[in-house]
């Protein structure tokens, strides 16, 4: 509950950018690049398909070919053969193009379309129409043009006749006639010409061939299986490393005890040989008392450091009493710290939740610890709001500290986070684990500011 700078900022958060970024720029180049690679081979594919448009106009238009027959468009259709993709010849009206085969039959002009050859011939002729739509939306198809010659009279006027220096000339006559205001409208003269007419003839439709159409789909295949690998490997490397720390907690927790109990042994048998000393005064026996509580209290500690990595005893308590027991252990306490601190609760009714006391206290201690280090001003106040929530016990723990700094509020309950100078920046962290992992509740920050912190614990409730 400290408002203070990190001084152990973590350096995976950089790290993470730099492998967001560097994902997003793999991902961006791989797509980028397939679709120039995509966009090469739809080019290739359209100067083919023009090619052979070119080829088939030519021969349509072949002054050469015989009429009767049609071995242009037989032979237009041979060059089709290194055509992988498919392609449609229709007429002018868009009209599939039927040919027919040395055996009689006849067959729709085109390649690699995808209709049933089994059905009858009207059927077969309204599934092409029907590929011709698809293949127009996806492509401008290609013209094929015939071209065809016709007569066109024209009048232009007549030559000039040749000039002599003669005044009888017509050339001088002319002149003349121009002078005296007696000329007539210069002489024309009509004059055939051939002007060639275009007419459209064929269209060609063609769409991507299953190889491109693969292509296109390959970088999100791709992608795909990549991302379902990276999100499998997290969840088994989180898994891992969850281990890992859970590991730890136990070896720590364990050591802990171990090395709380040879002190204690050492402390109980001096308060044995204080209390039957003869003729003990006053203040021994006060010694005595007050060492007893404390080692009852390291004992406590002791032996919440010892279930952690066990399976906790969960009973139904008073969550009321609870928090009573912890205001009456820091009312003795917090004026230690060197400035006035306040601490209440505010429980309408008793509310009952299914905990171990002894872990969940640790938590609540850990809670009040964290916001009298949090308060900086003469007056504090700690705050303890329960209440049950339909099927849920919701403790409030409420400070008027610094607050938190928005910056580290998400990495408050990580492991090794502080923001104290001696810390082992556990505290919350293990608040979060005996609450979420032993106690299956959450605890989070409901909300933080200058004025100050709230923690929020939320439990299942259950009846008394």
């Amino acid at each position: 509950m400290s408002s203070l700078k990190s001084i152990r900022l973590p350096a995976s958060a950089n790290l993470k950018l730099l492998l967001v970024v560097l994902a997003f720029a793999i991902v961006t180049g791989t797509l980028w690049f397939t679709q120039q690679l995509v966009n090469d081979l739809r080019q290739a594919e359209r100067k083919t398909i023009e090619l052979y448009g070119k080829t088939l106009q030519e021969l349509i238009n072949d002054e050469n070919a015989d009429p009767s027959s049609t071995p242009a468009l037989n032979l237009a259709v041979d060059l089709v053969t290194t055509i992988e993709f498919p392609m449609m010849l229709t007429d002018a009206e868009k009209k599939p193009s039927i040919q027919t085969l040395p055996d009689g039959s006849s067959e729709i002009v085109g390649k690699y379309l995808d209709y049933d050859t089994t059905a009858s011939a009207e059927q077969q002729l309204r599934q092409a129409e029907e590929l011709v739509k698809d293949m127009e939306e996806a492509y401008d198809p290609i013209i094929v043009y015939t071209f065809s010659l016709r007569d066109t009279v024209i009048r232009v006027p007549a030559p000039p006749p040749l000039a002599t220096d003669t005044a009888t000339t017509p050339a001088n006559a002319a002149i003349n006639d121009t002078a005296s205001g007696t000329a007539s409208a210069p002489p024309f003269i009509t004059k055939t010409i051939q002007l060639r007419d275009s007419i459209i003839s064929n269209y060609i439709f063609y769409d991507d061939s299953k190889a491109l159409q693969q292509l296109s789909m390959l970088p999100y295949v791709e992608l795909t299986i990549v991302a379902m690998f990276i999100v499998v490997g997290y969840i088994g490397f989180s898994h891992v490393k969850r281990n890992e720390q859970s590991n730890i907690w136990v070896g720590m927790a364990k050591e802990t005890a171990h090395q709380l109990g040879t002190p204690l042994s050492s402390l109980m048998g001096w308060i044995e040989l204080l209390r039957y000393m003869p003729d003990d005064p006053p203040q021994v026996l006060e010694a005595a008392a007050e060492m007893e509580r404390d080692i009852e209290r390291l004992n406590r500690v002791a032996h919440r450091f010892s279930k952690i990595g066990s399976a906790a005893e969960l009973k139904p308590v008073n969550l009321n009493e609870v928090l009573k027991t912890i205001m009456a252990y820091f009312e003795r306490r917090l004026p230690n710290i060197g400035r006035k601190v306040t601490i209440s609760l505010d429980a309408p009714e008793p509310v009952y939740s299914a905990i171990n006391v002894e872990l969940f206290e640790w938590v609540l201690e850990n809670l009040v610890r964290n916001a009298a280090d949090a308060i900086d001003r003469p007056e504090g106040t700690i705050h303890f709001h329960l209440r049950r929530v339909r099927e849920s016990a919701v403790i409030d723990v409420q400070d008027n500290g610094r607050g938190i700094d928005p910056k580290i509020r998400k990495d408050i309950f990580r492991p090794g986070f502080s923001t104290k100078q001696r810390g082992w920046g556990l505290g919350l962290s293990l608040a979060r684990r005996i609450v979420e992992e032993y106690h299956k509740g959450k605890i989070t920050i409901k909300d933080s500011s200058p004025a100050g912190t709230t923690f929020r614990i939320r439990l299942k409730a259950t009846e008394q």
